[in-house]
């Protein structure tokens, strides 16, 4: 099952989805037992655990809203799968943008290819050039 933010009313009271009404009964009244706020007075967040607690026992022991909430909780799961599918299909910002990376590596290999042969062959002809040009006459 997976984990989502709220946990499921079986999950709170820790049973199984195919749990009987007498093991449901059992879970509440240990759950209740075990997180009732007159137990815990220091704790803040023990009324709404047993308000949460109340909430799936009224819901987990009534036959149809049982059924409904079932219905719900695969629906739930299922849009979470969908979400976690579509999400895995998305590609991340490296796979979508690598073709345009590799055309300018190969760019800047090309470039830097071409002007380094230019640079080999062109520079010595410049300096064979400057030997040979007659030196101007700048004086009186």
């Amino acid at each position: 099952m997976a984990r989502t933010a709220q946990p499921s009313h079986y999950e709170l009271l820790g049973v199984p989805s195919s749990a009987a009404q007498d093991a449901l009964r059992m879970a509440y009244r240990r759950a209740a037992q075990q997180h009732h706020p007159d137990r815990l007075p220091q704790d803040p967040g023990a009324q709404d655990r047993m308000a949460a607690i109340n909430e799936a026992y009224a819901v987990l022991s009534h036959p149809g809203r049982r059924a409904s909430y079932d219905q719900w909780l695969q629906a739930r799961e299922a849009r979470s799968r969908a979400e976690a599918a579509a999400t895995a299909a998305q590609p991340t910002r490296f796979a979508s943008g690598w073709p345009w990376g590799l055309v300018a590596a190969t760019m800047a290999i090309a470039f830097g290819t071409v002007g380094g042969v230019l640079y080999r062959t062109a520079l010595p002809t410049l300096a064979v050039a400057a030997q040979q040009a007659p030196a101007k006459f700048t004086g009186r």
